[in-house]
């Protein structure tokens, strides 16, 4: 998520449109930014903000406050109005999409990689102890002016300090990133009126590393026992912690991933629906459609003339 003038996508773009997956890097070439290897960027917040047609499927966290207008976006399918005031986050693996977003649409964005922030952090589940981000949470609410203004502040720290040159810059930047984090994390949860876990369950932690399985294996991998396998606990087991956690079964969540990446490569015109039954690994169009609007209600090409 990036913050910037208009910029055109032309024909030698094509080849990095046809990726659903895009990383800080790529990401920035797609909106005409100058190449960079950095794990982070952040935003000045001073453009409109731009994105392809079709959704993506970004692997990099996303924190994000609107300063001025309002957009209409969707995080796994889960559709939210933005304007002024706004904070909302995602974590890697999320599909985005917007929709529709005002001309006088501004906002302050920070993408980080993962590595990155936890760099020589002993505890690596830091980022799941903050509340937003996390797989069962659509993080997404509506600041008052006294935390809008501070978390603003912090954030254009954090872009003064990526002009400056310096020994220990990235170390500084990760310093204040995850001082902005935990400022977000107290917000949230009063927000939320929610109660911070000093540590995560044993649950918590399966849960998290099942869907960290999902995102990396669901598009071959749909039977329980390769999961269950993975995870050293027993497919029954399996099942209790996912409806524990999340309400759902083991298969629910395999079926909506799947579905999701359905609607994103359906949505990009240079796929047919052939193309995307085989990139989905079904043995046939008829499965693929089968199971498409069994979970939708509607066939691929009824989505896809939609």
């Amino acid at each position: 998520m990036f913050v910037m003038n208009y910029t055109f996508v032309t024909n030698k773009h094509l080849s990095i449109l046809s990726n659903t997956s895009k990383n800080i890097r790529t990401t920035l070439q797609l909106f005409g930014q100058e190449e960079q290897d950095k794990p982070y960027f952040v935003s000045e917040g001073a453009g409109l903000m731009m994105y392809p047609e079709e959704g993506f499927r970004a692997d990099f966290y996303i924190y994000a406050i609107c300063i001025a207008g309002t957009a209409r976006i969707s995080l796994n399918n889960q559709e939210i109005g933005i304007k002024a005031n706004h904070f909302f986050a995602a974590i890697p693996s999320t599909v985005i999409q917007v929709f529709e977003h005002s001309k006088n649409f501004k906002a302050k964005v920070l993408v980080f990689e993962k590595s990155f922030l936890l760099r020589n952090i002993l505890d690596a589940r830091q980022l799941e102890h903050l509340g937003f981000f996390s797989f069962d949470t659509l993080a997404h609410i509506d600041l008052d002016k006294q935390a809008f203004q501070l978390l603003k502040n912090k954030l254009d720290i954090i872009y003064d300090k990526t002009k400056e040159d310096g020994l220990f810059r990235d170390q500084i930047i990760q310093s204040l990133i995850f001082n902005l984090l935990f400022e977000t994390a107290d917000i949230f949860f009063k927000n939320r009126q929610l109660v911070r876990k000093k540590a995560l369950s044993r649950e918590d932690e399966l849960f998290m590393k099942f869907m960290k399985l999902v995102q990396f294996n669901f598009k071959t991998q749909q039977e329980l026992s390769f999961y269950a396998d993975k995870l050293f606990i027993s497919p029954k087991y399996l099942i209790q912690l996912c409806k524990n956690i999340s309400g759902k079964t083991p298969g629910n969540i395999l079926s909506e991933t799947l579905v999701n990446e359905a609607r994103l490569l359906l949505k990009m015109p240079d796929n047919n629906i052939s193309s995307v039954s085989t990139a989905l690994n079904y043995s046939s169009v008829a499965a693929f459609s089968k199971f498409f609007k069994k979970h939708t209600g509607i066939s691929p090409s009824a989505f896809r003339q939609q």
